[in-house]
């Protein structure tokens, strides 16, 4: 029970309510207690009702007239007014006189009767307002607290916390279950559709627990489809390995040819490798070894680099930037992942361009974020294949499409993402890709 959150709700909810009630009925007890209490004043009523009639009759009839007249009255009533025969009067100048006020408990009053007899009437009030007075034994707690208010404040509260606790607890154990679940690798639980309707913290916390499940899901499907084709790729420069390996001992004179071919396969699986890493270094959350690095500095040294590549096929490769960012293009990030993924979109553009065309790379600043266009006059990418030219191991078919894993783009995915930006292709107007990279201004700028 210590560790169950809906004992500990019902019991503190219901501990709670009764002491509400019991703290309300002592505040109108309290109050209460200031006026007179409503039995004294039935009490007196009917004793002036009663007395005065009495005295009134027994002045008029004397005794017989008043014992007629108490005849007629209940006998709890007649046990309560007593008559003593006086043999001399109490003053000389006998008349109605009142001895104790009304409010006392017991109320006397010396008459002369009709019969020319004196007599002295007694009222006990006291007794009148016992009978009216509520009966307090057998009560609980302190200050006579009624039972009907203590059973209907524990069983009402009781009720009332025992709902709220399994309206609040109940999200709580679907959480549980569905984290559970996900644990065991079921990634197809979802806990907003099964809240009710609710509209609260909790039903945010469902919809949020939904969103990570859905997010695990893709990741977990991306992972498994980035291991297949991984396993693929490398199954094919494997099996050149082992046939070359096979010749080389088939044929002893052909061992050189073999060795080139080794490594050569060798040198392939490698850079795949080094590429793979790169991309699952871009998957980890977050971005190891930030600094603010210049990246209009960046952007040249690596259209130096791609420039020199560029001179076999005669492509040329232009750089171009406003002043204004040519003076200030400070970004904050990991300068070395940012290289690598302009320099395999600048080098994607190369190995679709041809002698005399032209790669063009320009940086700007647009309100709060820098852009930088990389636009090639290649063949461009079929429209329905644009939206995967980012994925993994996806190479358009063209006969530069074999030079290349399918990589560069996937890791320029992860890297602008990695650093807040967004990456996007089209084709161009008059032909070729256009692919748009806008990065974050950091906050000094």
């Amino acid at each position: 029970m210590r560790r169950s959150l809906f004992w500990k709700i019902l019991i503190g909810f219901w501990i709670t309510f009764i002491v509400i009630t019991q703290a309300v009925w002592l505040v109108f007890y309290y109050y209460a207690s200031q006026k007179e209490p409503l039995e004294n004043r039935i009490a007196n009523r009917i004793v002036s009702l009663q007395f005065t009639s009495a005295v009134t009759v027994l002045e008029a009839e004397g005794i017989d007239g008043l014992n007629r007249m108490t005849d007629g009255w209940p006998t709890t009533d007649q046990r309560h007014i007593a008559i003593i025969p006086l043999k001399i009067p109490l003053t000389q100048n006998p008349q109605r006189t009142s001895l104790i006020p009304l409010t006392d408990d017991v109320r006397v009053e010396h008459v002369k009767g009709g019969d020319g007899k004196y007599y002295l009437l007694k009222y006990d009030v006291e007794a009148l307002r016992k009978e009216y007075r509520p009966n307090r034994s057998g009560r609980v707690l302190f200050f006579n607290i009624p039972n009907p208010l203590l059973i209907l404040g524990g069983i009402g509260g009781f009720l009332f916390s025992f709902i709220l606790a399994w309206h609040l607890t109940r999200p709580m154990r679907l959480l549980r279950s569905g984290f559970d679940r996900v644990a065991q690798g079921d990634l197809n639980v979802r806990l907003y559709p099964v809240m009710n309707k609710r509209r609260d913290e909790l039903s945010d916390m469902a919809r949020d627990f939904d969103s990570m499940v859905e997010r695990l899901k893709l990741l977990v499907g991306a992972r498994e489809a980035l291991l297949h084709d991984v396993s693929h790729e490398l199954r094919t420069p494997l099996a050149r390995l082992q046939l070359a390996i096979g010749l080389a001992r088939q044929n002893p004179q052909n061992v050189e040819n073999s060795l080139q071919r080794i490594e050569h396969e060798s040198v392939r699986l490698d850079k795949m490798i080094g590429e793979l890493l790169t991309l699952s270094r871009t998957n980890a959350a977050g971005l190891s070894d930030e600094e603010y690095f210049d990246l209009y500095g960046l952007l040249e040294a690596v259209v130096s680099d791609v420039c020199y590549e560029a001179q076999v096929p005669g492509v040329d490769i232009l750089l171009e930037a406003d002043d204004c960012v040519k003076e200030d293009a400070t970004v904050k990030g990991n300068s070395e992942l940012m290289r690598r993924a302009v320099e395999n979109i600048v080098r994607n553009g190369l190995r679709f361009s041809k002698g005399g065309q032209q790669i063009r790379v320009e940086l700007s600043k647009v309100e709060s974020e820098f852009v930088i266009k990389v636009s090639d006059q290649g063949p461009g990418v079929d429209e329905d294949k644009l939206s995967s030219i980012f994925d993994p191991f996806v190479r358009v078919k063209s006969a530069a499409s074999g030079k290349g894993y399918g990589l560069g783009l996937a890791i320029a995915q992860k890297v602008v993402k990695a650093h807040g930006g967004t990456i996007e292709a089209k084709n161009g107007a008059d032909g070729g890709l256009i692919i748009d990279i806008h990065l974050p201004l950091w906050e000094g700028c």
